[in-house]
């Protein structure tokens, strides 16, 4: 059993940003890892669409899995850090974007989560948010889901709602098809012990 003490006068609001004008989450290319030869790597993803200062979550890769920080891109890759290692994905690897506070440093309570898309338009596909657990797999869960993510905007996790407490090493993942390419942005506040 685990205790945590808030102190109420001694925590500080953070805010999370991602971005992107295609998927949220999706597969990798069936190509190899690229040593960059400056301490990153090369990940291909075509027509990616993400942004730089995302981070995500690459999953099914021998060397690369876990969460990322895009460092820099191109159309069609991704740049992480990462030790190189030879490896010639498949292309059935997958990423998500996602947040995890540095697991080493405290838990963490989310106050709020906002996805906005760019125009009305969506594709009438599901929008979802769930928990990778640091305690494993037996306490994944999805979190929320919006089954027809068609707005220009859609709030959601308000604090006053739903269970907001996470382990430092909780990774919060998001997945949206997004069809037809309208632009996102994510917004996540949350708070922890200053």
């Amino acid at each position: 059993m685990g205790a945590n003490v808030w102190d109420e006068s001694k925590f500080v609001v953070e805010k999370q940003y991602w971005s992107g004008t295609k998927k949220i989450n999706g597969t990798v290319d069936n190509a190899a890892v690229v040593d960059n030869g400056d301490g990153t790597v090369q990940i291909p993803i075509t027509a990616h669409g993400m942004s730089e200062g995302n981070f995500i979550i690459l999953a099914g890769t021998t060397n690369y899995n876990g969460v990322h920080e895009i460092v820099s891109l191109d159309t069609d890759y991704i740049n992480i850090t990462a030790t190189y290692a030879v490896e010639n994905l498949a292309g059935t690897e997958t990423y998500k974007n996602c947040f995890q506070i540095n697991p080493n440093i405290q838990d963490y309570q989310i106050l709020e989560i906002r996805l906005t898309l760019s125009a009305v338009g969506g594709a009438a596909e599901a929008y979802s948010i769930d928990l990778d657990s640091a305690q494993g797999a037996a306490w994944d869960v999805q979190l929320d889901t919006e089954a027809n993510m068609t707005a220009v905007q859609y709030s959601i996790w308000k604090a006053w709602t739903e269970r907001r407490y996470f382990n430092g090493g909780d990774i919060i993942t998001f997945s949206y098809a997004n069809t037809n390419s309208k632009t996102w942005g994510i917004e996540l506040i949350y708070r922890r012990q200053s």
